[in-house]
C-alpha cells in the first residue's frame, strides 16, 4: 500500500476526529411537554398564555383571538400592521387594565398630552429560568405557525447589562415590551422568524437593537410545516439552522457571553413548539 496513500488516510481521520471532538456537546435540558409540571421551568411576561395541547408547546398572545376574529372578517389584514391591529389591543387592555395601562407607555402616559407617547403592550416573553446557557451552546426546537401571521423570536445570551442574571430582584417588573429587551437593562441576542411579508429572519443584539444579519425567512415559505430550528453559538459565531441546512452564520467582534434564553411573540402570532433541547458545546 502507498506510504503517501496512508499518510494523507491518518491525516483524514486525525482531522474527522478532531471535528467530532470539536462538536462534542453535552445535554442541558430537554422538554418534550407530556405534562403540564415541564411548564414550571418558564416565566411569561406580558400579555401571552402558554400551555401543552397533545404534547405540544403552544404560545397564545392574550388578543389573538380577538385579532384572529378581525382578521378572519376582514377588518384588519394578515400583515402585522401595528396601526390596523394596535387601537384594539389599547381599547382592551384599558378594559382589562384601566389606568395602570400607563406601564405600556414610553415617553410618556396614556392620559399624557406628550405626543411621543408610544403604546408597546401587546406582546409576550416566555423565558426559560431553570438553565441558562454558557458561553458555547445549542438551542434546538420544533416550531409550527398556526395561524399565518407574523412575528415570532427566541432571545439568548440574555444577561443584566450589570452583570446580573435578568430575573435579579434589583431589575423592575417587565411587562412584555419591546423596549424593554431591546433599549432597557439586558443584553442579549434576538433572532425574528416566520414575517411571510418581509421574507427575512433578523438578528438583533441588545442593548440598541442593532441590526446585525438579515438572512432568508425559511419558515415562513410553507406556513403549517413543521421546521427543526437550532440557534448554535460558538465563541462570537451564532449560526442559524432550518432542518439541518445553515440559514447563516455570523462572528460578532464584541460577542455577547452566557445568558438566559426564550422565546417571543407579537399580538398576531399564534405558534406551536416541542422538542426544545439546549447543549452546552465542548472544546469549541
Amino acid at each position: 500500500m502507498s506510504k503517501v496513500f496512508i499518510a494523507v488516510s491518518l491525516i483524514l481521520l486525525s482531522h474527522l476526529g478532531f471535528t467530532q471532538s470539536a462538536n462534542k456537546k453535552i445535554l442541558i435540558c430537554s422538554y418534550e411537554f407530556n405534562n403540564n409540571k415541564e411548564l414550571k421551568d418558564w416565566k411569561i411576561e406580558g400579555e401571552g398564555r402558554a400551555f401543552i395541547r397533545n404534547g405540544k408547546l403552544i404560545l397564545e398572545p392574550s388578543h389573538f383571538q380577538m385579532l384572529k376574529k378581525l382578521m378572519d372578517e376582514g377588518k384588519i389584514s394578515k400583515k402585522n400592521e401595528v396601526a390596523e391591529y394596535q387601537p384594539y389591543v389599547i381599547a382592551a387592555m384599558k378594559k382589562k387594565y384601566g389606568k395602570d395601562i400607563s406601564r405600556y407607555y414610553v415617553n410618556g402616559k396614556a392620559d399624557s398630552a406628550m405626543k411621543d407617547a408610544q403604546f408597546l403592550g401587546g406582546s409576550f416573553n416566555f423565558w426559560n429560568t431553570r438553565f441558562p446557557t454558557g458561553t458555547d451552546f445549542s438551542i434546538a426546537f420544533d416550531f409550527k405557525c398556526l395561524y399565518p401571521t407574523p412575528l415570532h423570536m427566541i432571545m439568548f445570551s440574555a444577561m443584566g447589562t450589570n452583570g446580573k442574571g435578568i430575573f435579579d430582584k434589583t431589575f423592575p417588573e417587565r411587562y412584555g415590551l419591546s423596549s424593554e429587551i431591546m433599549t432597557g437593562q439586558l443584553n442579549n441576542y434576538r433572532l425574528s422568524f416566520f414575517e411571510p411579508e418581509r421574507k427575512t429572519a433578523n438578528l438583533r443584539k441588545a442593548p440598541g437593537r442593532k441590526l446585525l444579519y438579515e438572512a432568508e425567512d425559511v419558515v415562513s415559505k410553507d406556513p403549517y410545516k413543521t421546521y427543526h430550528c437550532e440557534i448554535k453559538k460558538i465563541a462570537g459565531t451564532i449560526s442559524y439552522l432550518v432542518d439541518g441546512k445553515v440559514i447563516f452564520a455570523y462572528t460578532d467582534s464584541q460577542p455577547l457571553g452566557a445568558g438566559y434564553w426564550g422565546f417571543r411573540l407579537m399580538p398576531c402570532a399564534l405558534g406551536e413548539y416541542d422538542h426544545i433541547k439546549v447543549y452546552k458545546i465542548l472544546n469549541p
